[in-house]
């Protein structure tokens, strides 16, 4: 089996538990209330911002051609769903400027500085694959319930195809990768990722 199937398989109870929280089950059937998706669009922008910055120090540290190509479309698309967010900003009438970094999203923004700061390209990658993947799955879930949802274009982009492939071009860099890792490392890191992202969805999940 291919390592990034291994490291999703193995953290498949993680990744249904944030399908199940009340917060994404609210984008389901579009009745999360309209505050706590503002506080979670902006909230995401951190993290998006964070996300970022991952993936150039992942370029920057990587030494395979193909990879540092991949890596950077990957920026180009987290770039782009900043745009998005912007775009989410105005119609949701969110506030960016009076934002501020709440502790659900500190923490998981800490561990990709951490994570892109100190260890190498390989290892950044597990730490944000689980996020595109687990994006994609949920987005995949919920693409049925579109009609008369307020939330139909957030499920719309993540349930997309074009998301989709970001995913597996990510993992198949993971997939291919030729260099020696620890595998210990990068379960835990795929791990801690996941439950970060639980947590990030807990977040706004007490209404």
């Amino acid at each position: 089996m291919l390592l990034s199937n291994t490291l999703w398989e193995s953290n498949y109870e993680l990744a249904l538990l944030s399908l199940k929280s009340k917060f994404v089950q609210g984008l389901k059937t579009g009745n999360l209330p309209k505050n706590i998706f503002q506080e979670y669009v902006a909230q995401d922008y951190y993290f998006l911002e964070s996300f970022s910055r991952a993936y150039g120090l992942a370029v920057s540290k990587s030494k395979v051609k193909n990879s540092i190509k991949v890596l950077s479309q990957l920026l180009v698309g987290v770039s782009e769903e900043l745009i998005l967010h912007e775009t989410y900003a105005k119609e949701w009438e969110i506030d960016l400027s009076t934002n501020y970094i709440r502790p659900a999203t500190k923490n998981y923004t800490d561990f990709l500085y951490d994570v892109s700061s100190k260890l190498s390209s390989v290892e950044i990658m597990f730490a944000m694959t689980p996020c595109m993947r687990l994006y994609s799955w949920i987005g995949k879930n919920l693409s049925d319930m579109i009609i008369n949802n307020p939330y139909k274009e957030w499920i719309l982009t993540y349930s997309d195809e074009s998301f989709d492939n970001l995913a597996k071009s990510l993992e198949k860099i993971i997939d291919n990768y030729q260099e020696p890792y620890d595998i210990n490392q990068a379960q835990n890191l795929y791990k801690k990722a996941m439950e970060l992202e639980l947590d990030f969805f807990n977040a706004y999940s007490n209404f």
